[in-house]
């Protein structure tokens, strides 16, 4: 079954195409890789799967529901059953660890024996349990980006979403978060949609590369014919 579906979808900003009858499928359990120059729209993908705007034309489907058509977001962002990991991460500097962790958990109104019986699983799950009561601010950028993942996962997500959450790493440190990501996605079956414009990235975490290019998909197959691809 398809976890993501995207037809013909259009998405334009300020008179500009970004992204022009783009139509992809992801199916449940998979881990795509979005790949590509900065400006080519894949943050725009997340963005239109995530519910955060609406496109201009085609259509959106998340498990196989119409979620966006035509200028109007039919399911909004809190019932789609995804989670999604910013660039930025956006972590609530206020907050403990454990406090950005319950946030979406509150929000939803998840009651407190289920909650913190599904915080205290996720940060052990991300290795950050001894580290609940610290500020970001008080976290590496490694523990940052675990904090960041937990927020997402806590939610128990079909789908998660990351945008470029690597980038800002060390290489050291961007290849051991890269293992943990698949260890966490095997574990958890999730289906991964990751954007990244960094090849070897990309290559050490997708089982289908999609690279797009001026807001069209160019390429979509697995890793060994995308660095073929990459090479001609």
């Amino acid at each position: 079954m398809n976890m993501l579906r995207m037809n013909s979808v259009t998405k334009i900003y300020s008179g500009k195409k970004v992204l022009e009858n783009l139509s992809l499928k992801i199916v449940k359990g998979e881990r795509i890789v979005i790949l590509g120059p900065s400006g080519c729209g894949k943050t725009t993908v997340l963005r239109l799967a995530a519910g955060f705007i609406e496109a201009n034309g085609g259509s959106v489907f998340i498990n196989e529901k119409l979620v966006s058509k035509n200028n109007r977001i039919l399911i909004p962002p809190e019932q789609r059953n995804l989670g999604m990991v910013f660039q930025d991460l956006a972590l609530w500097p206020h907050l403990s660890v454990y406090g950005n962790i319950a946030f979406g958990l509150k929000a939803k109104g998840v009651g407190k024996q289920e909650r913190e019986e599904r915080i205290q699983k996720t940060l052990i799950l991300v290795g950050m349990d001894a580290f609940a009561k610290r500020k970001p601010a008080e976290l590496s950028g490694g523990q940052q980006q675990r904090v960041a993942l937990a927020r997402a996962l806590v939610m128990e997500p079909g789908l998660l979403l990351m945008d470029e959450p690597l980038s800002s790493l060390d290489l050291e440190l961007n290849i051991r978060l890269r293992k943990e990501i698949l260890r966490l996605q095997e574990k958890l079956g999730f289906t991964l949609l990751y954007v990244t414009h960094a090849r070897e990235e990309a290559f050490g975490i997708a089982s289908r590369i999609i690279i797009l290019n001026k807001g069209q998909v160019a390429f979509d197959g697995t890793v060994e014919e995308a660095e073929k691809y990459l090479k001609r």
